[in-house]
């Protein structure tokens, strides 16, 4: 059986959307969620290339 996803869908969207619009930094968003900054990079990161399709 496979690990349990760090954060839901719904908030992956939340931080995603929050970064891109301007609403909060990359560090703000970690610190929101009580998270690691990387990890929360990530996030963004896979949002944004599957958004642009790369």
């Amino acid at each position: 059986m496979g690990r349990p996803p760090v954060f839901a869908a719904e908030v992956k969207t939340r931080i995603v959307l929050s970064i891109l619009t301007g609403e909060l930094t990359v560090a703000q968003a970690a610190r929101q969620e009580k998270d690691v900054y990387m990890r929360v990079n990530r996030v963004g990161d896979q949002a944004f290339f599957g958004m642009v399709g790369g």
